[in-house]
């Protein structure tokens, strides 16, 4: 029987783990598209022929606005699309867990 509630314990962390993985990857890609509304917005407001700077992997570009702006509503677009899919998984999962607790009668003894 030891086994069995070992093998019990197990699955029960690792749903955990998935659900507080997702939800941190959710709240972190969040954040990110804020950061890229907050600097669209504000390129809005600027000379499209001006200079500008971005992070490409882990070396510094020169560009202008005006190719710099479709570029970065495209990936906070992307991370939009990311983060509904991740949300989408994270309910999927929280759904499963929740079954497997009911049709193996789980009780949280201690949280």
């Amino acid at each position: 029987m030891d086994g069995r509630n070992n093998a019990f314990q197990l699955k029960y962390n690792d749903y955990k783990e998935r659900l507080e993985q997702l939800q941190s990857k959710i709240i972190e890609l969040g954040h990110d598209k804020d950061e890229h509304n907050v600097v669209i917005n504000t390129l809005e407001d600027t000379d499209s022929d001006r200079k500008c700077y971005r992070m490409v992997g882990s070396a510094l570009v020169e560009s202008n606005v005006q190719t710099t702006i479709p570029i970065l509503i495209t990936k906070r677009d992307n991370l939009d699309l990311t983060i509904n899919k991740m949300k989408e998984d994270l309910v999927k999962t929280a759904e499963e867990f929740e079954k497997w607790k009911k049709d193996n009668k789980i009780q949280v003894v201690r949280q």
